[in-house]
């Protein structure tokens, strides 16, 4: 297992890159459509969980992790569960952000 720090990095970056690479590619079936900036706009907000959901992966770990730290008292470990998911939220919440910048559609 790689050190928390990198961990962390590396949680946050996949939940942006997964926000910001499904919405930019979504938007080429908006260029279809002819509307390419909605397109990136509804994708990116409805990816955000998604992208949490695979910057954590391992198959749930992060919510047994979770578990075992609150039933065995393992106090460090549900710290750093709670930044890991803490990193996820960022990252999509930062990459939605993003690309609502970039669409130029006003909510």
């Amino acid at each position: 297992m790689p050190p928390f720090g990198v961990q962390f990095v590396l949680t946050f970056c996949l939940a942006l890159g997964v926000v910001i690479g499904g919405a930019l590619f979504g938007a080429i079936g908006g260029l279809i459509t002819g509307y390419p900036g909605r397109t990136m706009w509804r994708l990116a907000a409805e990816l955000r969980p998604w992208a949490v959901v695979a910057a954590l992966g391992e198959d749930l770990a992060t919510f047994w992790m979770l578990e075992q730290g609150v039933l065995r008292g393992q106090i460090l470990d549900l710290g750093k569960q709670v930044l890991l998911l803490l990193a996820a939220f960022a990252g999509a919440h930062i990459g939605a952000v993003l690309v609502l910048a970039a669409s130029g559609v006003r909510q």
